[in-house]
């Protein structure tokens, strides 16, 4: 299989620089192509030929890759058991996996998104396609260390909270208030991201009103940030507001996030939807709901979602 030659791609700073990526491909001139590219942007990269190889890695040192780009089609061990076993361990569950194949079969798709990758891209690689996901594969990674690190040292403090209520509206105040509301749990690197989807959510769509193909359309345009910053700054959105609260119960943890905007039509959202799995947007939910809590389950009108981290699995609503 061949890839496309990604040109032109420009890669922020501080996204690329230092960053490492575990290239998993049995191809050689696939690889080399890649690997010669992602050189170019600033990445550090390391050569797998199998997917047993890359586990083999990065057992001996989860800290060596940023994220891992994996072939799905590979002898010994292929790209889908390589992310199943990636996001079964502890220890490296929170590393990014983007699955590069040239199938595109619906099955195909679904078995990676349900396998926990983090993005499914198809051969021949479009360049555009390539730089978002690996600045957002990276910033993720970045931001759960970043988690932990500041987490760490106060989490026997956190621990005695049983009820922390917190509220916002830009989207600058998504992370923050993610972190704080992680870090009631006893692992905050383990439920931070799935509270992160939530909270963007909600600030994303119920307070700044962005629908899914709209947002779908600015970050293929580059814009997204930037829409974000600006509508965020208009007035007539100065009175949106989302409510985030989590409660220690004997048995785990409950997270209720509500925002007064008119909803949303979250139905198509909490399962892996192949249409969506090659474009840019529409996977945080199903990942949260997958991945990080034990039950998530919306209102009716789609602007109130409540989650459940479980300690004991005989939890009652």
């Amino acid at each position: 299989m061949t890839f496309q030659p990604i040109t032109g791609m420009n890669i922020p700073r501080e996204c690329a620089e230092r960053k490492r990526v575990l290239l998993v491909e049995d191809d050689r001139v696939a690889a080399t192509v890649l690997e010669s590219e992602l050189e170019r942007l600033g990445y550090a990269v390391e050569l797998a030929e199998n997917g047993a190889e890359a586990y083999t890695l990065i057992r001996e040192n989860p800290a060596r890759a940023d994220v891992i780009i994996t072939d799905r089609m590979m002898p010994v061990m292929d790209g889908l058991a390589l992310t199943r076993r990636i996001k079964a361990d502890p220890d490296t569950a929170d590393l990014p996996v983007i699955l590069l194949t040239g199938a595109t079969e619906t099955g195909d798709i679904s078995a990676g998104l349900e396998a926990g990758a983090f993005y499914y891209i198809t051969k021949p690689a479009q360049r555009d396609l390539v730089r978002s996901v690996l600045i957002s594969a990276v910033r993720e990674s970045a931001r759960r260390k970043a988690v932990k690190n500041r987490l760490d040292n106060h989490q026997i403090a956190f621990e005695n909270i049983d009820v922390l209520k917190m509220s916002l509206r830009r989207p600058d105040e998504v992370e923050p208030v993610a972190s704080l509301l992680a870090s009631i749990h006893r692992h905050p690197e383990k439920i931070i991201q799935g509270i992160f989807e939530l909270l963007q959510n909600a600030v994303e769509h119920g307070v700044l009103r962005f629908g899914f193909n709209e947002k779908a359309r600015l970050l293929a345009e580059g814009t997204w940030d930037k829409a974000l910053r600006d509508r965020a700054s208009l007035p007539e959105y100065a009175s949106g507001r989302v409510e985030a609260t989590m409660l220690r119960r004997t048995n785990g943890l409950v997270l209720t996030v509500e925002d007064n905007g008119p909803g949303f039509n979250w139905r198509p959202y909490l399962a892996a939807d192949p249409s969506r799995a090659l474009g840019q947007s529409g996977r945080g939910i199903v990942r949260a709901r997958a991945f990080v809590f034990d039950k998530l389950v919306y209102s009716e009108t789609g602007n109130k979602v409540t989650a459940a981290c479980l300690t004991e699995k005989s939890y009652k609503w």
